[in-house]
């Protein structure tokens, strides 16, 4: 069988900010994939130094953190640790960006260096064992979340930061362009206002038809016709960075939020996607993070670097931190380790072979192939499976804040910039977002009448 007549659907579900072995390193450490490149039982080879002090990982609570961890790329590069003696990264300095961040000393748990047990993190270790781990799929750029979800949904970028300051996101192309031009039938189903607002050239398909609320997405999945219905699924979360009002949660996993949200979010997706016999039975499911957000991971990103098209240009010498990406599919056997090198622009490779076979996705993408990136589709096996794992239904504590409100002002860049994306596609379509998104329209006159009562 042809890899088109494998897969016809694919599900891909992309959260926020968490590394490799803060996520997937205890199923290494527990003995449940003893072969995983993740954390062994010996935790001080990882020691992280700082001010005379050795910082190790430790196994991490389900909790509210202080407050977010460094992920800019000045950061990331002493998180990297480049060492020019051995000409390779050391992957030693993520506690002392996390003081130099917070301008504190950090305590010996320090939150960089904490990774969950298989209990904290339930739904993805579940899918793990059960699927397919890739366990060297670094984020495109060692930077934070603009750059590396542009490269992600564009195959390149303008932007290597996230800056403090509220921006747009420019792009000549973006994948809803590429589907498009190729036929290929697609959806976005969002639990919360999409990231795709932040690009002004994503705004058009935003208020149409192929943008669904996400509690539209499990119906879909059960009811909708093979033949009629989306051929690529983009599920995204309610961000953290997001605006937020009524009994919405961010579930994106970003810190500083307890990670039970997103754990619950992943069970509901991966429920969903396999409702349907019919559908799973040719469908890929891709979970994966933008970037690391900071946490510590042992493995040094390949020298393949990156200069970004932007005035100014930055130019990367590697690939960024090692983040958690799991791949599900009646074509992938159980407890499957991959140790092929991916980077979010696999994602891309995969979707020019299925749906331009023969024709790459950009120029762009394809120089990633030649500099050793490969598709996801080496991940896809000969012959399906014809069991469907059943997740796990056990609750999942979760801790969370009742009573916050609105947020009266943008504590961060990202926080800036969905305010502005939101406003200003208040301001350009006021009727089509009052129709589509009336929470959003709720959200900026709570915002805008709790700021004239503060004054």
């Amino acid at each position: 069988m042809t890899l088109v007549e494998k897969i016809s659907t694919v599900v891909l579900v992309v959260l926020e900010n968490r590394s490799f072995d803060h996520m997937l390193g205890h199923l290494r450490y527990e003995g449940l994939m003893p072969a995983l490149d993740g954390l062994e039982k010996d935790l001080s080879k990882y020691n992280n130094p700082y001010k005379g002090g050795e910082y190790v990982p430790f196994q991490a609570h389900n909790r509210q953190l202080k407050s977010d961890l460094p992920h800019e790329w000045k950061f990331v590069d002493t998180q990297l640790a480049w060492s020019s003696v051995r000409q390779l990264f050391n992957m030693t300095g993520f506690v002392q960006a996390y003081a130099e961040c917070t301008k504190t000393d950090p305590e010996q748990q320090a939150d960089p260096m904490g990774f969950f047990t298989s209990d904290k993190v339930p739904i993805t270790s579940f899918l793990a064992r059960h699927f397919c781990v890739c366990e060297h799929w670094h984020s495109p750029l060692p930077a934070s979340t603009q750059p590396n979800r542009t490269m992600a949904f564009c195959g390149a970028s303008e932007i290597f930061d996230t800056p403090s300051e509220p921006r747009l996101i420019h792009c000549n192309d973006i994948l809803f362009d590429w589907l498009e031009r190729a036929n290929v039938r697609w959806r976005v189903y969002h639990d919360g206002l999409s990231f795709f607002s932040l690009y002004p050239r994503a705004w058009k398909y935003l208020l149409g038809e192929n943008f669904r609320d996400f509690e539209h997405y499990f119906h879909d999945m059960e009811t909708e016709p093979l033949d009629s219905g989306p051929q690529v699924i983009i599920v995204e979360p309610s961000y953290e960075d997001g605006p937020h009002i009524g009994p919405d949660h961010p579930n994106d996993n970003h810190p500083p939020l307890a990670i039970g949200w997103g754990e619950d979010f992943l069970r509901r997706v991966y429920q969903a996607a396999t409702v349907n016999p019919l559908r799973w039975r040719n469908t890929l499911f891709v979970h994966y993070y933008d970037e690391h957000g900071g946490f510590f991971d042992h493995v040094p990103p390949p020298l393949i670097g990156y200069t970004t098209a932007g005035n100014p240009a930055h130019m990367f010498k590697s690939l960024g931190v090692r983040i958690p990406a799991i791949v599900a599919s009646p074509y992938i056997e159980p407890g499957f380790i991959c140790t092929e090198l991916f980077d979010h622009t696999s994602v891309l490779q995969l979707l020019a072979e299925l749906f331009t076979p023969g024709r790459a996705y950009s120029v762009e993408v394809e120089q990633r192939r030649q500099q050793g990136i490969r598709s996801l589709s080496v991940l896809v096996g000969d012959k399906p499976r014809t069991d469907v794992p059943s997740v796990p239904a056990d609750p999942i504590p979760i801790e969370g804040v009742l009573g916050r409100g609105v947020r009266l002002r943008p504590t961060n860049g990202m926080q800036a910039s969905f305010e502005l994306a939101a406003s200003q596609l208040i301001a350009a379509h006021p009727v089509e977002v009052g129709q589509k998104y009336p929470l959003l329209a709720h959200w900026k006159a709570a915002v805008e009448a709790e700021r004239r009562r503060i004054g």
